[in-house]
């Protein structure tokens, strides 16, 4: 019977080894034979883009305008003993003009614009006097030159309001020749020019997608009642496309200038305007 106690001691002590070889932990493996630890990947770091230039370009609208402005002058130029140097009465001015540029444009960005305009005319008259024994010829140049700043004080989509202050800038010249057939010939010239600080209002109303309203009054001068100069301007604008319309009004422009002690400027100019407008 020992025999067999020593055996089953002997098969027990065999099982428990193996069981014991089943459920203990392998052994760590030593820092030799496990691979290196890569070390960690540094972060990539983008510089920021630099901050876009502002486009002062972008933003901005406008108009440019090529108009002909076909008027009555009624005034004269005189000298301090009220005899007029040159009489510009006329009704015909069509058959004295000599030349001519007329021509406005309109700049807007946000609340803020500019506003140019330029009229400039060259106009002459021929005339004989006494059975054609005495020659007169009057030659006379006219320009007003306006650039002014706006401020939109009202802004719908039917229609807007703006205030403007600005310059206006004349320059007239005056020629006037006289000749007769016994005393030959005697001839006058004189230059005036000046500029008037002025203030103004402008506004427009969309009618439709085609017909539209526009007006503008400003007064310039500011030295008493001999030395200032204001306009009205009251039109309608007709859209051919979303860039061209044409322009019909009627503009009524007053000067007067006392500009210096032998020379002063009094004239009335009025008539309707035609037009063409690209708009941008």
């Amino acid at each position: 019977m020992r025999p067999t106690l020593l055996a089953a001691a002997a098969t027990l002590s065999l099982a428990a080894g193996a069981a014991a070889a089943q459920t203990a932990p392998a052994p760590a493996a030593s820092p030799a034979a496990s691979p290196a630890a890569s070390p960690a990947a540094s972060p990539v770091v983008t510089p920021a883009p630099a901050p876009a230039a502002a486009d002062w370009t972008s933003g901005w609208s406008g108009q440019a305008t090529l108009y002909a402005w076909l008027p009555v002058i009624n005034g004269s130029q005189e000298g301090p003993d009220g005899r007029p140097l040159v009489d510009l009465d006329t009704t015909d001015v069509l058959s004295a003009l000599d030349a001519a540029f007329m021509g406005s444009a309109f700049f807007q960005k946000d609340k803020f614009g500019l506003l140019l305009d330029a009229v400039y005319s060259e106009f002459s008259n021929d005339g004989t006097w006494v059975q054609e024994r005495v020659s007169t010829e009057t030659k006379t140049r006219l320009g007003f030159y306006t650039a002014a700043l706006s401020y939109r004080v009202l802004d719908d989509p039917r229609g807007y309001v703006d205030v403007y202050g600005g310059a206006r800038y004349f320059d007239t010249t005056v020629e006037f020749r006289i000749g007769t057939a016994n005393l030959g010939e005697a001839s006058f010239s004189k230059d005036l020019d000046w500029t008037d600080a002025i203030i103004g209002l402008r506004g427009g109303y969309t009618v439709n997608d085609r017909w539209s309203l526009h007006g503008f009054a400003d007064y310039g001068g500011f030295d008493g009642a001999s030395d200032q100069s204001w306009e009205l301007y009251a039109g309608a604008n007709y859209g051919f496309s979303d860039r061209w319309a044409g322009t019909l009004g009627y503009r009524y422009v007053s000067i007067e200038k006392e500009v210096t002690d032998r020379a002063a400027l009094d004239l009335d100019i009025q008539g309707p305007v035609l037009g063409i407008t690209y708009r941008f």
